[in-house]
């Protein structure tokens, strides 16, 4: 074999990267795995801000009830415009906020509602950490078509089931 047959045949041997079509395959294939994966991807976002938004407003019902035991003032929860924040009463009669503002809808997307209806409302605490409240509280949440639930009992108490 002559010296410039040898370099071609070992340059075809030694060839590097990827055909065209070899890449459209791959691209291919991976555009249609992202096509069936997204709305599973997008259900489970829904998922997880809705258990966040939970999660929040479950922490701040304890914070207003932790508040009030400890200052032995009222405290409250807040539900306005979908956004939950915590005050409290001082001494000189004036309201002061324990728990900063958190708008829900802005920061995860979700919307509260007071059992399907507007969920303007509040749940005070006294100074003992028991709720003011005549009945048992739902708050429903929602994003997109995913929706979650959060009971509060009549003393102000996360409920595992609503109606307790």
């Amino acid at each position: 074999m002559s010296s410039a047959v040898r370099r071609t045949h070992r340059r075809s041997r030694v060839r590097r990267g990827f055909s065209i079509v070899e890449m459209l395959v791959v691209m291919i294939i991976a555009g249609l795995v992202m096509k069936m994966a997204m709305p599973r991807f997008a259900a489970m976002r829904d998922r997880m801000s809705l258990r966040s938004a939970k999660q929040q407003i479950g922490a701040y019902l304890v914070t207003a009830r932790a508040t009030a035991i400890r200052r032995a003032r009222t405290s409250t929860f807040k539900v306005k415009n979908n956004t939950i924040w915590v005050t409290t009463i001082k001494s000189d009669g004036t309201d002061s906020t324990i728990a900063l503002n958190v708008p829900l809808q802005s920061a995860r997307g979700v919307t509260v509602s007071k059992a399907g209806i507007g969920a303007d409302d509040a749940i005070p605490f006294d100074s003992r950490g028991m709720a003011i409240l005549s009945s048992a509280r739902t708050y429903v949440l929602t994003r997109n078509s995913s929706k979650d639930s959060l009971c509060v009992s009549r003393l102000g108490l996360i409920a595992r089931r609503c109606g307790q």
